[in-house]
This record gives C-alpha cells, structure tokens and sequence, in this order.
C-alpha cells in the first residue's frame, strides 16, 4: 500500500509523521519505504543523513531516470529514497514531459510490492510533486494542527484529491491526523470536535511536546529516543489503525 502524507500548510508535523508511522509499521513487522518528496529535506535530515553528501536522490529517478532501485538506502531495518534542494527544480523539469503527474507512479510500479506500506512525505505545497505522490498512492493521510485557518485550508487539498481521482481512481482519504494537540484549550477541543463531524478522524492524537524536536536533534524517530512517551504511544496506536484500515480495504 502507497500512502501520501500531505497537507499544502508547513508545520503540522507531516515529515514527524511519515519517520513515526515508518518506524511504528517496521517494528510490526512490515516491511516500509519512505520517500522524501521535500525539497527541504526534512525527512532525509531527519534520517540523519546530510543532503549535500548525496549522489542520488529521488530527483534523479524521476529527471535522470536512474533507476529508482539504485537511489534506495537503508538504515536499521528503514528503507528510504533521500531528497535534496535539487528537487525544487524537478516541478520546472516535469512541466513540459508527457504524464507529468505520473511519474512517481510509474517509477513504483517496479518496486511496490517489495515493500508493505510506501509511506510518501510531500512537500507543504499543492505543486506537481505533491499531485505526482497523490497519483502514485492508495491512501492519503492529513496531518492537521487543529486550528481554524488549517481546517479552512483543508478544503483546498480535498479539492486537488478530487481533481486526482481522473487519474488515480483508487486515491482515498484515510484520515485526518490531529497534531500539535493541546487539550488545555477549548479552541483546540471544539476544531477536534469539528473535524470529527465532517471527515475520519484517527483516534491516535499527537500532542504538542517538545520532544519531537528533540528526537529530531538526535536523528531518531520519536519512538527510538523515548519509547515510553505518549507521543511514541500515539504513533505506535496510528501504525495499528493504518494496518486495521488497510485491511478493511482489501476484504
């Protein structure tokens, strides 16, 4: 199974998202790719790897077509494409090529099914990178601050799933993932309250702590710096709803 990780706004914990989920489903046993579709490369930093000491990244599979095979590393028992700033210039690149909007599709094709969850970690934006994830993938999960400009900006990403439907009939939203969450405020508990009325809403939440960025600092997902925090607990319980929901799909 392909899953984007999206949502057009920045900061609401999309790459935090796709390492945490990726470890989470690894230590249950599957098998986990996750691409970088981020210029910022905030996944591949994250990974504790040094953008600027790579070779190849997934901008050479989906320019250069080196095959995507060769841009996989690996890293305690997490298979992973890396991304660099390069990748910003992909969208210019990909813009007169024939199927532009399936190029990473057609790139995992060759590889899906060595893997049980392709988890895609897209770029705060609704460009040809993030339209090109959304066409290659099953399922699409939104992580979401629970804040009023975020669940209004929600509608624009619906939209462009909608739009990618022509192309990828399969594509459907998984769920809403609520981060950053501080249940000390009634603004955050009555956008939860919301959410919930209008869209699937996972029932892991993640908290706002300032050990994500900690984890970050070390270059380790949250749930190898403190397996006992409730933000490792959370991601670990999402990992279990993913596999529920993946299993609905395919009775």
């Amino acid at each position: 199974m392909i899953i984007s990780i999206a949502n057009q706004k920045g900061g609401v914990g999309k790459t935090t998202t796709t390492l945490n989920l990726g470890v989470a489903l690894t230590k249950l046993n599957k098998k986990v790719l996750m691409i970088d579709m981020d210029p910022q490369a905030s996944l591949t930093i994250s990974l504790g790897i040094e953008p600027t000491e790579l070779k190849q990244t997934i901008y050479n599979a989906l320019i250069d077509e080196t095959d995507i095979k060769n841009v996989i590393l690996y890293s305690d028992l997490l298979y992973f494409i890396p991304s660099t700033i390069d990748l910003s210039a992909a969208e210019l690149e990909l813009v007169s090529e024939i199927g532009r909007e399936s190029k990473l599709h057609d790139l995992l094709e060759n590889i899906k099914d060595n893997f049980d969850y392709i988890i895609i970690d897209c770029p705060p934006s609704l460009g040809l990178l993030t339209v090109n994830a959304l066409v290659a993938s099953n399922a699409v999960i939104v992580p979401m601050s629970p804040e009023y400009l975020a669940l209004r900006g929600f509608g624009l990403l619906q939209q462009t799933i909608a739009k990618v439907k022509k192309l990828n009939k399969s594509i459907e939203l998984m769920g809403v993932l609520v981060t950053m969450f501080d249940g000390r405020t009634s603004h955050h508990k009555e956008i939860l309250t919301e959410l919930k009325n209008k869209y699937p809403v996972f029932e892991s939440i993640i908290k706002k702590s300032v050990k994500f960025p900690d984890a970050v600092l070390a270059g380790q997902s949250i749930i190898d710096f403190d397996e006992s925090f409730d933000g490792a607990e959370a991601y670990k319980n999402l990992a279990e709803e993913v596999i529920s929901w993946h299993s609905k799909e395919l009775v």
